[in-house]
Order: C-alpha cells, then sequence, then structure tokens
C-alpha cells in the first residue's frame, strides 16, 4: 500500500501563488498510472488497516492532499468524484480563523514572483546569528527539501524561512521581504478553502484532517504550544465540517525531525487515529501496528507524470 502527497495541483499558474504546482492534465495522467500499476485502496480498508482490523494491507494507493489549498476544492474534489475515488485532505486551520496567509505561503509566493536569487540577496543581510537557534543548522541542512528539484538559491531561502531562524522572528523577516517585493502578496480567499467548502468535501466522501493551526516545525515548539496546535485545529475543523467522522493528522513538512515523542502522545491523547510523516517507503501492516502516529507518504514527484510545473526560482 502506498500514500501519495500532494500539495499544489491546478491547470496553471495563472491564480496565485506562481510556484510550483502539479499540472492538472498531469494529476489526471499519475491517477491513470496509479489505477493501471496499483489499483487504489478503498476508504473502509484503509481505515480498517489505520484500527489493526486486517493482517496484509495488500496493494493500492491512498491519495492525501495538505495545506487546505482552493486548488483542491476546485480541481482535485471534482476529478476525484468523476472516477470515484477519495483522498485525505489536511487543512491548517489558521487561515480559517483570521490569521491570514500561513508563513509557509507567504515564502511560496515570494519565490514563486521574484525568484530564489533575488530573494535570497534581500533575505541573507537581514539575518543574524541570534536569529538561529543552536544545534539545529547541520541537521535541518541535511534532511530537508532532498526530493525537490529545486535552484539551490530557492532551497536556502526556503531553509532559512522555515527551519534555521527561530518562530518568533520568521514572520517579521517575511514582512520584509513583502515590503520589498509586493507584488508578491495574495488574499486569503485566493489560496484556500472555506469553512462551508470543507464541509462540501467531507459530504463527498473526503476524510478531512487537521494539519496543525500555524503549519510550524513541531520539534522546535515548547510542549505547550504543540498541545495548543493539535487540539485547537481539531476543536476548528469539527466545528467546521458539523463533526469528524475520523481524527487524523499530518506534519508540516515531514520528516521524523519535525516532530518529538510528546508530539506523537498528544495526538494519542486527543484521540487522533493516525498521522502522516513523509518517509518514501510503503505503508506495511507493521506500521498500522506500532507507528500509526508516523505513517510514511511518498511525495507524488517520485512517481511518473509527477514532475512539477511552474516557478522553482
Amino acid at each position: 500500500m502506498k500514500a501519495i502527497m500532494y500539495h499544489y495541483v491546478r491547470p496553471d499558474a495563472q491564480q496565485p501563488p506562481h510556484y510550483y504546482y502539479l499540472d492538472l492534465d498531469d494529476f489526471r495522467r499519475q491517477l491513470d498510472y496509479f489505477e493501471r500499476e496499483f489499483g487504489f485502496v478503498s476508504r473502509e480498508r484503509f481505515l480498517a488497516a489505520c484500527r489493526g482490523d486486517v493482517d496484509d494491507v495488500g496493494e493500492g494507493v491512498v491519495l492525501t492532499f495538505d495545506d487546505g489549498l482552493l486548488d483542491h476544492y476546485e480541481w482535485v474534489l471534482p476529478e476525484l468524484r468523476s472516477r470515484d475515488l477519495w483522498g485525505i485532505f489536511y487543512v491548517p486551520t489558521g487561515p480559517l480563523v483570521g490569521d491570514g496567509i500561513l508563513d509557509v505561503h507567504r515564502i511560496h509566493t515570494l519565490l514563486g514572483a521574484y525568484g530564489g536569487e533575488r530573494v535570497l540577496d534581500e533575505l541573507q543581510p537581514r539575518v543574524t546569528e541570534e536569529m538561529i537557534p543552536e544545534g539545529r543548522i547541520e541537521e535541518f541542512r541535511s534532511e530537508t527539501y532532498t526530493r525537490q528539484d529545486n535552484a539551490e538559491s530557492t532551497d536556502l531561502v526556503k531553509r532559512i524561512l522555515n527551519y534555521y531562524v527561530r518562530d518568533s522572528v520568521q514572520s517579521d523577516l517575511i514582512d520584509d521581504l513583502l515590503d520589498e517585493f509586493p507584488r508578491a502578496d495574495v488574499d486569503v480567499e485566493d489560496l484556500y478553502m472555506t469553512g462551508d467548502q470543507l464541509a462540501a468535501m467531507q459530504d463527498a466522501g473526503m476524510v478531512v484532517g487537521s494539519h496543525s493551526i500555524s503549519h510550524g516545525v513541531f520539534s522546535n515548539m515548547p510542549d505547550e504550544r504543540q498541545r495548543r496546535e493539535i487540539y485547537d485545529s481539531f476543536d476548528t475543523v469539527e466545528e467546521l465540517v458539523g463533526g469528524l467522522a475520523v481524527r487524523t493528522f499530518c506534519y508540516p513538512y515531514g520528516g521524523f525531525h519535525t516532530f518529538t515523542d510528546e508530539t506523537r502522545r498528544l495526538l494519542d491523547e486527543a484521540g487522533c487515529e493516525f498521522a502522516f510523516n513523509v518517509e518514501s517507503r510503503d505503508l506495511t501492516v507493521e506500521d498500522f501496528h506500532e507507528a500509526t502516529q508516523a505513517l510514511p507518504r511518498y511525495d507524488c514527484n517520485e512517481f511518473e507524470h509527477g514532475d512539477a510545473s511552474g516557478s522553482l526560482g
């Protein structure tokens, strides 16, 4: 069994952010490929596996979509419904409660509009040693963005802003960059699904899960903030869609370096039945019995027709 991760899926780059995305036609071709090579796992069989009710997970693909993007309602949902497929949609709730565009997506808009070299030239002089926690830089440099074919400058901008700098200065640095590059700013309604659209997704047979509030790196957070990011995001999603049949979560960014044992314990405590990590391998029976809070997922770009289009900086 294979779980596949998607983010932006759209027919072209006219809708912001003008960053890398999977072209809708390539998404369709990839679904055809998965159907031909592996088949798809039914919602019922997947949830039974998550609950430890199967002895053999078998073949098949599970589709997952991160970040609560409007793309998923406008383009993905109609395609899945036309094929009688289902998917799991992970939603960061900050934009749904008035927090505005997430920092991770503000970074994407900057890189998509201006490219990595220009953004890096403005960013590097603003970053001081006092902004970076001790002991984390080398770990994150070796662990992050290892499977994306981006320009080196684009990778470095993302590492600096997403991982290297302290949470307390991240937003201010991005604000400064948007002052320099105003064309990169976008509106919330152009980027994310609304609560009503999420409810419609669930009504159509999709699974809606939590992707935290702020899409921050959990391993950088104190335990109490981790708790708030998990509990409050679940409460928000549950209220918006009118109750959840299953509680599921996926880690922002992913990789074992982005969460802790305490994160897993808090998910258990919050009644989360399973959570997805990012790890390029198939799901096994052992995962469902022993590691339900760190299930592996492939990136869609690791399979045929999954290469990104658009600006990579």
